[in-house]
């Protein structure tokens, strides 16, 4: 497995997505992969830890805690004995895996920083790995600190029992009948819609879903009638927005939306789950592995996996963050990736803490809202930050709008771009522009252009704050109001 995957991405990198011999060989690919039961293409992991999962999932804070220290002890000798950059740096800090005699004790060890792996990626790969078989992946558009990275095959077929359990929590399974709407398939003008048989799933390409299109996606969507549909938050929005301007309703129930890759905010939710009438599902994590926090069934808490990792948030000086409506740093460490060790790894994603208790009766930490990233912040001229949240509207302030982005590469001076519908008139704008000004306050500079399209990144996503500018000290974020 780990040379057909590798073979893939070497067949991608050097002939690119749409060749006509790369295609054919993730077809191959795909059929062979269909031929496998699930759990046993994913043997042994995905059963070890779905049963893992369904064992611990209402253990007592007490016995996750054990869980998490053992599975972090043995981590820290594991990166200690066979981890160079850990070596170094353990070292110069005066620590070792034997300082480590309770979870409080993991302050006392470095923070690695997405420019520490950049620069020295060499040094983070474990001597009892070789490279060549072990995943190459690439991260950072969104932070401006591009890097890559390697993983062991084992860690995605983790990944998927952990993705398996919570989609559960909502009556879905990996191996339903889904559509997605993310931007793994590009597609082109004549073929908008790709079948991957080996995981049953549809896939719609965002690239071309527009007004001129719509028709052809909501006739497909309505004779696969997926259980449930993957997408990014935007491109479900879109879609939703399709559907009001054409008065539409699906012909089948959905038993969910699972949004993904994207900030999700509180007035997409609303809509989406109103236009398709069915719940959203969504989560927190990230490319690296570290950490991951869904949604339960019956909150829009984000439940942090205790059992993936063990996740910190932390403030501007380093500190643990305790008190209720509070904004920190996730810092997190993986367990299961021993082949290239992520410990106490700086996200630059910010997240609300809260101490409510969760509703499905889950020990697990929680936060009441992801934030985005620290490079998803405003800049005021006064040095205030503003989180997208913050501009989270629940109005009619974006009435007759398909989609808008701001765009920043000057503290205090922020660009609004607006894509309008076919309804749209000046109306609009001047209230889009007294609404948003207001929230961004007398310290900034607001300029409203309306645009025939906004531009999506490689993956497809819709990013809502394209920020040119570096953010370091991010201590003044705005609160929202």
């Amino acid at each position: 497995m780990i040379i057909v995957y590798n073979s893939k991405i070497w067949l991608k990198n050097k002939l690119g997505r749409d060749s006509f011999i790369f295609n054919s060989f993730i077809k191959s690919l795909d059929l062979v992969e269909a031929l496998i039961p699930f759990e046993w293409r994913y043997y042994p992991e995905f059963s070890k830890f779905k049963k893992l999962l369904d064992e611990s999932q209402y253990w007592s804070k007490e016995k996750l805690d054990e869980f998490q220290f053992l599975q972090m002890k043995k981590l820290l000798e594991y990166a200690e004995k066979n981890v160079i950059w850990y070596q170094k740096k353990f070292a110069e800090y005066g620590v070792s895996s034997k300082d480590f005699v309770d979870l409080q004790d993991i302050k006392k060890f470095p923070l690695v920083t997405k420019e520490d792996i950049r620069d020295n990626l060499d040094q983070f790969v474990s001597k009892e790995f070789s490279k060549h078989k072990l995943m190459y992946l690439t991260t950072g558009g969104s932070t401006a600190i591009p890097f890559g990275f390697y993983q062991p095959l084992s860690l995605k077929k983790i990944e998927l029992a952990f993705f398996d359990h919570h989609w559960g929590w909502i009556g879905c399974k990996l191996t339903d009948t889904s559509v997605v709407l993310r931007g793994e398939f590009v597609g082109n003008e004549n073929k908008l819609f790709d079948y991957k048989r080996s995981t049953r799933e549809w896939r719609f390409s965002t690239y071309y879903l527009n007004e001129k299109t719509f028709d052809k996606y909501f006739k497909k969507l309505n004779e696969i009638k997926p259980v449930f549909i993957q997408a990014y938050p935007s491109a479900a929005e879109l879609f939703a927005q399709f559907m009001i301007e054409k008065n539409l309703k699906l012909s089948f129930k959905l038993k969910a939306m699972m949004l993904g890759s994207e900030n999700v905010y509180d007035e997409q939710i609303d809509l989406i789950e109103k236009t398709f009438d069915t719940k959203v599902h969504t989560w927190y994590g990230q490319a690296e592995r570290v950490a991951l926090a869904p949604w339960s069934k019956n909150s829009r808490l984000f439940h942090v996996f205790p059992q993936y990792g063990l996740t910190e948030l932390l403030d501007s000086s380093g500190n643990e963050i305790t008190n209720e409506d509070e904004t920190g740093e996730i810092v997190a460490t993986g367990f299961y990736n021993f082949a290239m060790p992520f410990i106490r790894y700086r996200t630059m994603d910010l997240a609300t803490h809260t101490n409510q208790k969760s509703p499905d009766g889950f020990n697990y930490r929680l936060f009441k809202r992801i934030e985005g990233r620290i490079q998803e912040l405003i800049v005021t001229s006064t040095g205030r930050l503003i989180s997208m949240t913050a501009i989270n509207m629940h109005d009619e302030t974006f009435d007759n709008v398909r989609q808008f982005q701001f765009y920043q590469d000057t503290p205090g001076k922020v660009i609004l771009k607006v894509l309008p519908n076919e309804k749209f008139s000046n109306k609009d704008l001047n209230r889009i522009y007294d609404n948003i000004k207001f929230k961004l306050g007398n310290d900034t500079e607001l300029e409203v252009q309306v645009v025939d399209s906004i531009p999506r990144t490689k993956s497809g996503k819709l990013r809502f704050l394209d920020q040119k500018l570096e953010i370091k000290n991010w201590s003044k974020i705005e609160k929202v109001r």
